[in-house]
């Protein structure tokens, strides 16, 4: 029970999701059936799960939707990665919430959103990560 596989995002819009994953992204398919579409990630899978296909499956119909969706990370090596995949990401149109930068809790970062606002960060530690 301690190694994730799959990561599933629950999508509005099937067909808009994979264009954003695939052409933004570059990530290549490797499913598609209705409703839902999985990617190929290396370690785990990405799948895309169309929100009214899975509330009607597990009957969450009618149920109204709390919280934000989901936010899934990235770790890279370096400061100078992540600076590198932000501008490729940028010049494939991926709009971010700001540039890269150091936070405070010694990650240097940099997060955007999907068209359905799951929240992604690409990062990397930068110091001693703080203890409680």
């Amino acid at each position: 029970m301690n190694r994730i596989t799959d990561v599933a995002l629950f999508v509005a819009d099937l067909q808009r999701s994979m264009a954003f994953y695939r052409d933004r992204l570059d990530l290549k398919l490797k499913r598609l059936d209705t409703g839902f579409a999985e990617f190929w990630m290396e370690g785990a899978v990405l799948a895309l799960w169309e929100e009214g296909d899975v509330r009607r499956a597990l009957d969450f119909d009618g149920a109204p939707r709390r919280g934000p969706h989901a936010m899934v990370a990235i770790r890279l090596e370096s400061p100078a990665a992540v600076d590198a995949a932000y501008a490729e990401l940028v010049a494939r149109g991926v709009a971010f919430r700001s540039p890269p930068r150091t936070y405070p809790w010694h990650a240097h970062a940099a997060y955007f959103s999907d068209p359905d606002d799951n929240l992604w960060e690409i990062y990397c530690w930068t110091g001693a990560p703080r203890t409680v």
